[in-house]
């Protein structure tokens, strides 16, 4: 993979994040959206997450539930 010529915002804002916030080199961030949490946690199911209801993070914006799971790479 190449660097890019120009960065782009997320790039610096992602550069800038503490350490503490960020998601280990061995984990893969996944993110699962439904109009419910139990729509969000019914596509976490359906991807094959081990165990649904332990998330990492979860947030509702606009009336969109959105969960996060650190999944092992």
């Amino acid at each position: 993979m190449t660097q890019p010529i120009v960065k782009t915002l997320i790039d610096e804002q992602i550069a800038e994040l503490p350490d503490h916030m960020a998601v280990p080199d061995d984990r893969v961030l996944m993110v699962f959206k439904g109009l419910t949490m139990w729509d969000a946690l019914r596509q976490a199911e359906i991807a094959s997450i081990e165990n649904p209801e332990a998330w990492s993070r979860r947030a509702c914006l606009c009336g969109e539930w959105t969960l996060t799971y650190e999944v092992r790479a």
